[in-house]
């Protein structure tokens, strides 16, 4: 009886107990962005992109944010998910520092939240 009680609980909408923790990061192939917020990043999007799943999208602290649409708006779900240890997405994070300037050798052991606020001063200076 007790699995017949759990099955209603999974089809309810879907929520998450995570919070997102700005700067937002959208990584579209290898081309990091920072943004201060999810609504500034989510007024930048392409909606056809991400119906094509052509971003990734963390928060500062690493969590993986599900992109959603719903009657053609973006919402980003905070997964359960944290990949602030990825060699990958520090990598690109770093290839984007060292394009506008930033002398990265002493950052590749910096903190993920550090990177994602640095590549977000750099962007808006580059303004």
């Amino acid at each position: 009886m007790g699995t017949s009680q759990e099955e209603p609980m999974s089809k309810e909408p879907e929520q998450s107990n995570f919070e997102i923790v700005p700067p937002i990061i959208l990584n579209e192939d290898a081309d990091v962005i920072a943004y201060p917020s999810v609504e500034a990043l989510i007024r930048d999007v392409e909606l056809v992109d991400v119906l094509n799943q052509e971003y990734e999208f963390h928060d500062s602290t690493g969590r993986v944010l599900e992109a959603r649409v719903d009657k053609k708006k973006v919402s980003l779900i905070p997964s359960s998910r944290v990949e602030a240890d990825s060699a990958v997405l520090r990598g690109y994070m770093l290839q984007v520092l060292t394009l506008r300037g930033v002398q990265v050798e002493s950052l590749s052991s910096a903190p993920f939240g550090d990177l994602v606020r640095l590549l977000l001063e750099r962007k808006e200076k580059k303004k």
